[in-house]
């Protein structure tokens, strides 16, 4: 799967984020009154603030089967399985825990889009190499919360 357009590399970009909101929503929900909720809330925060960034790059009409093909392709990209397969994986145990999990699917998404953006050409490509830059950030603010909570 390949994004053609600068306009298919922000809305899956965005979808890709929407996927991170929405998984984190529910976990708060659940999660409420625990050790990992103020976690929850922090990647929660950020998860929109990425959202906005990557939706301040504008976006492009794309089709209705293309859109339903890219919103596809960010289920199964990213955050897979949703709520219960980061319960499974032992998400919520502990904010360490949580950071973890996040942190590992911020390096997914930089592999995504640095593929991506190594596969195309022109506004694509610059796009998923800026997105790939902001997931790097994100990456190195949630390893920093680790290494904190680790100490």
């Amino acid at each position: 799967m390949s994004a053609f357009t600068y306009g298919e590399a922000v809305f899956l970009a965005c979808e890709m984020e929407k996927q991170a909101i929405r998984l984190y929503e529910r976990a708060l929900v659940l999660f409420r009154d625990t050790p990992s909720s103020q976690a929850v809330c922090q990647i929660l925060a950020e998860e929109r603030s990425h959202l906005a960034q990557f939706e301040a790059l504008g976006k492009e009409a794309c089709s209705f089967e293309q859109a339903q093909l890219l919103s596809a392709q960010a289920a199964k990209t990213l955050y897979a399985g949703g709520l219960m397969a980061a319960q499974r994986k032992g998400a919520f145990e502990s904010p360490c825990a949580l950071f973890q999990y996040a942190a590992g699917e911020e390096e997914k998404a930089i592999e995504t889009y640095s593929a991506f953006a190594e596969k195309l050409d022109g506004d694509a490509a610059r796009a998923f190499s800026t997105i790939a830059g902001e997931e790097r950030r994100h990456l190195e603010e949630f390893q920093g919360f680790i290494r904190a909570l680790e100490k």
